[in-house]
């Protein structure tokens, strides 16, 4: 078949050889198969493949509910503990009534501790939430002792009280020195703390025992009806292969302690050392013929600051009346009189049945050295 003769108009396509004729309507046939698979099929295909998709995250999302579901007592559980923990602290904040007298309380306490202020002036309400910010600007002048004794005292209040942004400098009296900071204390706000009532109420939560979930105080049954077998049976799949999620436990609260600063033989750190002395024997000793024997082998108890030590008892053997101490650490040690304890070169008078007679020396701003006596009474 010569296919130069043939006449390849398609109005004389009823004349082609009949081998032309059927490869020209295989031709039509798969041009039509193709134009619809690109006009239908793909679109549905892509369709289809986004829809598969879509249904493995929804099953990834499920799992991962499913999950955090299981420690759902858990975390209801640490949600009362969080919330408890939250209303002790919300104890210490004043009450809108309360505010003014504890503004008053914190000028006294500057006051009481030898400050002169230069400026106390409140800033206004800072509004974070359920807690609204009460910062003051203050600047006092005074020693640094008595700076001290103030933020010591601040920490004592009844009430929640912050001190930042401190700066300390020296002022041309050089006795003196001036602090700036922002004091901020707090109280509730005016957004109520969401209570834990209707997070505690599971009776609006779908029970789930037929799906291996017990919910505790659930009313609802699952009227949810899945016609399509693979589906459910991917989704049973999920559950029985997922593990409740780690929770973390909670640390209780800590509570809240404070520091009181005692100035008590300590150098004022911004006072410029008037001599080099080396602690040792060969030290400047005051004039006074006070001055601690600093060749003698340290005893146990000196290593201990004396605010730490508690009497806990007294023991006789022989005649003899001993003390017992008690360390911070829970160690209880015997002592007698000649004993020494405490930081301060603290040597033990008498041991009375109530309380122990201790004569330290304490060395002054100046380098000097004194005696003063103190007591350990019997803890009760």
């Amino acid at each position: 078949m010569d296919l130069s003769e043939i006449n390849w108009d398609l109005n004389e396509a009823g004349g082609w050889p009949k081998p032309v004729k059927i490869g020209a309507g295989i031709l039509i046939f798969l041009l039509i198969i193709g134009g619809g698979y690109y006009q239908f099929t793909s679109k549905q295909l892509d369709k289809l493949k986004a829809e598969e998709r879509a249904v493995t995250a929804s099953l990834k999302k499920y799992k991962f509910a499913w999950r955090l579901a299981q420690n759902l007592e858990l975390h209801q559980k640490q949600y009362r503990q969080i919330e408890a923990s939250l209303a002790e602290m919300m104890k210490l904040m004043p009450t809108k009534a309360e505010v003014a007298n504890l503004l008053v309380d914190i000028s006294q306490t500057g006051l009481s501790s030898g400050l002169e202020f230069e400026l106390f002036r409140p800033k206004g309400q800072v509004k974070k939430g359920a807690v609204i910010n009460l910062p003051i600007d203050i600047k006092v002048l005074g020693q640094y002792s008595e700076l001290g004794l103030f933020i010591s005292g601040l920490a004592t209040l009844p009430r929640i009280v912050t001190i930042k942004n401190i700066q300390i400098k020296p002022t041309k009296q050089r006795s003196l020195l001036s602090m700036n900071a922002l004091v901020t204390t707090y109280r509730e706000g005016g957004k109520k703390i969401s209570k834990s009532s209707a997070l505690m109420d599971n009776s609006s939560l779908v029970c789930l025992q037929r799906d291996g979930l017990i919910v505790k105080g659930c009313k609802k049954q699952s009227r949810i009806i899945i016609p399509y077998p693979d589906l459910a049976d991917r989704l049973e799949k999920a559950r029985e292969n997922s593990k409740a999620i780690k929770v973390q436990p909670i640390e209780p609260m800590p509570p809240v302690g404070s520091f009181l600063f005692n100035p008590e033989g300590l150098r004022d750190p911004f006072s410029p050392i008037q001599k080099s002395l080396d602690d040792n024997a060969d030290q400047v000793i005051a004039t006074n013929g006070v001055q601690p024997d600093f060749n003698r082998h340290k005893e146990e108890l000196e290593s201990y600051s004396l605010d730490t030590l508690r009497m806990v008892g007294t023991i006789k053997m022989k005649g003899v009346l001993w003390g017992l101490i008690k360390a911070r650490d829970g160690t209880i040690h015997r002592i007698s009189e000649g004993n020494y304890l405490g930081r301060n070169h603290g040597r033990v008078l008498r041991i009375l049945q109530d309380k122990l007679e201790i004569m330290e020396i304490i060395k002054e701003p100046q380098g000097t050295w004194r005696e003063r006596q103190v007591a350990i009474a019997l803890s009760e």
